[in-house]
């Protein structure tokens, strides 16, 4: 929910709050796979080639939480990206159904899924359209099935993925893309974090999975539609732990798997299936060991829009890049970050290692898709996504980072406005 946030709302909005009633929690799904013939997501090297066929679904899974005084839904999105607009009619259906205010939408940044045209299928009735409203009754049909849950966190690390980036002698990037043999990079982010929601009885409801890597296994010659390997460890854990899994993607704008852009004639969804396979064993390993479930945290949301320049506007005069930040706390120890575009790993490692809460997430492309964020050192080495593909202002992912951390504070009292 996009708000701009004044004095008085902020004394109000990070004002102390009551103790926690009992949690609960609903989830539902919704097909979201676009027929077929239409552009899909990611790859100049496509050109005019369209999708051709399905090898797995897309889909929208929402969750909503509530802690009796406060709403919350997360839905994460098989797909590229989405945009603002997108969000905003989502936010407006749901809004229009339900009390609830605060919707994350988060994309797996697939890119075998659909690019969203107001043309396909045709004007009168784009597939895009047609997905929001999927969307919103996802998170609809969530809050209709609300039961008494608990919550807990456990952290693992898969070896999955290199960064793309190497800076050689001069100082200057290189760009690394396809690393099959697994060479050593820096710097890197294997921690894999879930979030386990369960049933009193102990039974799965949900699994939000926290992972930082491009699904970009798949190539520009695939064209079938696939959530990549985010689909395989998902339909892999709903089958071993029953629930829904979610996946959370986070710091991965300069962070690629071993078998990047993989033709489908060099095994390239062989190599999806084993990297998802690879991500659900340690999920389901983690999922296991979690123990100290909560059952009555308090949540707090708190959103805010930041306008930034682009990154042509060295005077920085007009501001009028607009990026939406969430900060959630979930009890005294759960914090997630949302950010809407692709943030360069060292973003996602300065959260984690600056935040004063035991269990923080960085969530990446959420609620919009402003590109990428390059770290202000990556931006003197150059290479693609920070000399190329950027439009926002040099620092804009530092400056978000540090209002987020700002705005945890302040929601939990650790600061005072």
């Amino acid at each position: 929910m996009i708000r701009f946030v004044g004095l008085l709302s902020l004394l109000v909005l990070f004002a102390p709050q009551p103790a926690g009633a009992q949690l609960s929690a609903g989830v539902a799904r919704a097909d979201v796979t676009p027929p077929l013939g239409g552009p899909m997501y990611g790859y100049g090297a496509r050109g005019t080639n369209v999708s051709e066929g399905v090898h797995d679904p897309l889909y929208a899974k929402a969750i909503v939480l509530s802690d009796q005084s406060q709403k919350l839904a997360i839905v994460t999105l098989d797909l590229g990206s989405i945009s603002a607009g997108s969000a905003a009619r989502i936010e407006s259906i749901v809004g229009q159904q339900t009390d609830i205010e605060d919707v994350l939408l988060v994309t797996s940044h697939t890119h075998s899924g659909p690019r969203a045209t107001p043309d396909f299928p045709s004007t009168a009735s784009p597939w895009i359209r047609d997905a929001e409203e999927k969307i919103a009754q996802a998170v609809i049909e969530a809050d209709g099935r609300m039961v008494p849950v608990r919550i807990g966190v456990g952290w693992g690390e898969v070896r999955e993925g290199h960064n793309r980036r190497m800076i050689g002698a001069d100082g200057r990037a290189v760009m690394f893309w396809e690393n099959r043999e697994r060479i050593p990079t820096s710097p890197l982010d294997y921690e894999l974090g879930v979030i386990r929601v369960e049933q009193l009885d102990g039974q799965t409801l949900a699994t939000l999975v926290s992972f930082q890597c491009h699904p970009v296994v798949l190539g520009p010659e695939n064209l079938d539609i696939s959530a990549d390997y985010p689909g395989v460890f998902m339909r892999i854990v709903e089958a071993e732990l029953g629930g829904q899994a979610m996946f959370l993607q986070g710091a991965a704008g300069d962070i690629n798997p071993f078998w990047d852009k993989t033709p489908p004639a060099e095994g390239a969804f062989e190599q999806v299936e084993a990297m998802g396979r690879a991500v659900a064993e340690e999920v389901i390993r983690v999922s296991g060991s979690i123990t100290g479930f909560d059952a009555a945290p308090v949540i707090s949301v708190h959103a805010e829009v930041i306008p930034l320049a682009s990154r042509t506007d060295v005077e920085r005069t007009q501001r009028d890049m607009l990026a939406e930040i969430n900060t959630v706390l979930i009890g005294p120890d759960i914090a997630l970050a949302t950010f809407p575009g692709e943030f360069f790993v060292e973003h996602g490692l300065a959260l984690k290692a600056r935040s004063q809460f035991e269990h923080t997430f960085f969530v990446g492309y959420t609620n919009d898709a402003l590109g990428y964020f390059p770290t202000i050192q990556a931006t003197t080495e150059g290479g693609y996504g920070a000399a190329s593909s950027t439009r926002v202002e040099v620092g804009a992912g530092e400056r978000l980072v540090d209002r987020a951390l700002i705005n945890l504070l302040y929601q939990a009292n650790k600061i005072s406005p």
